[in-house]
């Protein structure tokens, strides 16, 4: 079950570098940083990335200026991100669902929404609104497209995520990334969402 450590730890556990990892972070940091920024999101404001993995997208935020925590209820996913990284970011081994950590300024979640059972992405998007601060930030990168592969990642319609969304967001932007990595082009799209 994805909804258990052990299914994710066996990854880890199996491969050097599980098939979603591309041994740095997505270039999608940046182009979702531009659209937050002039949205109030800040350097010094306090981000979280859920399904941190590694730890490769929360040490680009980190660098960024952000003060980052990289959580993943994987333990071997929070034992190689310190391995990699050492104490640059908050790391924390937990259950997003369950954690008693945040509130933040701003949830990045570049692969932890598309990995979750789609029965529970509307319980996932209730405790996303809970982690973050009034008026904090959903920053979002999803499939609409896994060319056929067994999930997970899942893949979720544009409309299907604003339709979630906006049960507890104000959806600011969804569109088509234009920066992906060249594995992924033309087969993400981008969800900035405000919490009301």
């Amino acid at each position: 079950m994805t909804s258990h450590p052990d299914y994710w730890n066996r990854f880890y556990e199996d491969e050097t570098r599980p098939g979603w990892d591309m041994d740095r972070a997505t270039p999608l940091v940046a182009e979702v940083l531009d659209l937050a920024l002039p949205l109030g999101l800040r350097p010094g404001s306090e981000l979280v990335v859920p399904g941190c993995g590694y730890g490769h997208d929360a040490v680009e935020l980190e660098s960024r200026g952000f003060s980052v925590t990289g959580l993943d209820f994987a333990p071997l996913a929070i034992q190689g991100a310190m391995h990699r990284y050492g104490d640059r970011v908050r790391w924390s081994q937990a259950d997003w669902f369950n954690t008693h950590l945040g509130p933040w300024d701003g949830v990045f979640d570049h692969t932890c929404f598309v990995a979750m059972d789609p029965a529970r992405r509307s319980a996932y998007v209730e405790v996303c609104a809970e982690h973050l601060r009034p008026g904090g930030l959903w920053l979002v990168a999803a499939f609409h497209d896994v060319q056929g592969r067994p999930a997970p990642p899942h893949e979720i319609p544009m409309l299907e995520m604003r339709r979630l969304a906006e049960a507890r967001f104000e959806v600011l932007h969804l569109a088509e990334a234009q920066q992906s990595h060249p594995r992924r082009a033309g087969r993400e799209y981008l969800l900035v969402a405000r919490r009301h």
